[in-house]
């Protein structure tokens, strides 16, 4: 896997396959670059269900300020900080271990603020529609925050009741992207 825009196009991306890992494929992670060219750069990004780290290692390439990702499993989390030593970009960013509740509730303790937030949860666990309702309730989103949702094409998922809208929807073979602000 390479990164596939910005400063850091065509360098490697460290994963070890897991059959539990469902890694954004190459056309749906340029797509969503494409649809957020010029909202990245200087950005603070926070990465939910990081999984490889491809999609905030893609925002650090495209110029994002700093990148916060959250991922539970431990061996995941470690490739990650790999990844970001080898790309040359470790103090742009963060990764922390936790279940993406514990670490949205973890983040709004602290202040933290995020203008793009990208939601991969795994397909079909009725999970998509739980983090994107805690999510248009969170203070951490900064006013006209992104959030980016990839989920399975077939996956309903309800309005958030908070201030998200959608504002764009994308289908990808099996794969929907919708943008929310």
């Amino acid at each position: 896997m390479k990164i596939l825009t910005g400063s850091l196009r065509g360098r490697g991306i460290l994963f070890k396959p897991n059959p539990h890992l469902r890694p954004t494929g190459d056309k749906v992670r340029k797509a969503i670059f494409d649809l957020l060219r010029g909202e990245i750069e200087g950005k603070r990004v926070l990465d939910l269900f990081s999984g490889t780290g491809a999609l905030g290692l893609e925002a650090l390439s495209n110029g994002a300020s700093w990148v916060t990702f959250v991922e539970a499993n431990r061996a995941q989390a470690v490739k990650i900080r790999q990844n970001l030593a080898k790309l040359g970009v470790p103090e742009k960013a963060w990764v922390l271990r936790k279940d993406v509740f514990e670490a949205m509730e973890y983040l709004s303790r602290k202040g933290e603020a995020y203008d793009v937030v990208f939601l991969d949860p795994p397909y079909g666990g009725g999970l998509a529609g739980r983090v994107l309702e805690a999510l248009s309730q969170a203070p951490f989103l900064g006013q006209g925050a992104f959030v980016v949702l990839e989920c399975h094409k077939k996956e309903l998922i309800q309005s958030p009741s908070g201030r998200l809208k959608a504002i764009q929807t994308k289908v990808y073979g099996d794969t929907r992207l919708v943008v929310y602000r």
